[in-house]
């Protein structure tokens, strides 16, 4: 049997219900990538979650993981590209490494 990767022991306990939120919506498009404008909407309409319309919003969490984990760890549970890096917006998804984890744990 092959060894998969686990989320850190803590990973859940540390969560804000603001990274709750934007995980659950990107684990709800199904390994789709969203634009962030429209992963921020999400958060405040399905989740009740005040979060602010810069893009720099969802950047904030991921420098979160990054901080806690590493660079690496951040871009696995968290997918980014530019969608229009002259406008400043990315695309997010959930990523594969830790998909099926998250998705147990939220019951998605």
């Amino acid at each position: 049997m092959m060894s998969r990767e686990s989320l850190p022991s803590d990973f859940f306990d540390r969560l804000s219900p603001k990274k709750e939120g934007l995980l659950q919506v990107l684990l709800d498009a199904d390994g789709e990538w969203i634009e962030g404008p429209r992963v921020r909407q999400q958060m405040r309409d399905q989740y009740g979650l005040s979060v602010p319309d810069k893009s720099g919003a969802i950047a904030s969490h991921q420098g979160h993981f990054t901080q806690r984990y590493s660079k690496q760890f951040s871009r696995d549970v968290i997918n980014v590209r530019w969608a229009n890096k002259s406008k400043g917006i990315a695309e997010y998804r959930i990523g594969d490494t830790y998909r099926d984890e998250l998705g147990d744990y939220f019951g998605k």
